[in-house]
């Protein structure tokens, strides 16, 4: 008898999706964070839109006379499209299930509205297509701004035979994520992710 496929740890939306016909609990809670994440980014993006920001300039090479472009158009678009991703999920919500509606029409009740929905997007064949967008938005917020707040956990000596530093995993503070983003020591060392199965035991242990 064939051996079913075991899902990678980090598996998506539409991998459990595929196998399960359901969106799986650790891939709801990921989404949960991940919108929890993305709103906190979307609140810190209003920094962005103040003029004359030093920190979010950034100079456009091949001249020295050209003066720094500032953010601001960048940032207005990306808080749009998240704003619109938002109410078109909040929409199908509403359209599809009788007394759904948010609270408002804002970021926040939209991201609110939706974190209620997700163990109703668990079964919904466009609840993979919602992971995938929140994933895009997320990458798109941290490529522009740099990532949310994070919490480290440590994970033991560094795997280098060389190196007296200890390993520590990263996640997002507010997310429901249970595998690092990255793993790195203090020493500076990144582990692949080719390479965590090194530390599994470890990062099971601490998550």
């Amino acid at each position: 008898m064939e051996e079913p496929e075991r899902l990678a740890d980090d598996h998506v939306g539409r991998d459990c999706g595929r196998r399960c016909g359901r969106i799986c609990a650790r891939c709801l809670d990921r989404m949960d964070g991940g919108l929890c994440t993305l709103l906190d980014l979307y609140r810190e993006s209003d920094q962005a839109l103040a003029p004359g920001a030093p920190v979010l300039r950034e100079r456009v090479s091949g001249s020295r006379a050209t003066v720094g472009i500032v953010l601001d158009e960048r940032a207005l678009a990306l808080r749009a499209r998240a704003s619109e991703v938002m109410a078109l999920w909040a929409r199908l919500v509403v359209d599809e299930r009788t007394g759904a509606r948010p609270a408002g029409c804002g970021v926040d009740a939209l991201v609110g509205f939706l974190r209620g929905q997700l163990p109703w997007f668990a079964g919904h064949p466009a609840g993979a297509d919602l992971d995938e967008e929140l994933a895009e938005l997320l990458a798109d917020f941290r490529h522009l701004f740099g990532p949310g707040p994070v919490r480290r956990f440590a994970l033991g000596p560094c795997t280098r035979p060389e190196c007296a530093g200890t390993l520590y995993g990263v996640l997002p503070a507010d997310g429901g994520d249970r595998v690092p983003d990255q793993v790195t020591c203090d020493a500076g060392h990144a582990l692949p992710p080719r390479q965590w199965l090194l530390v599994a035991s470890r990062i099971r242990e601490a998550a």
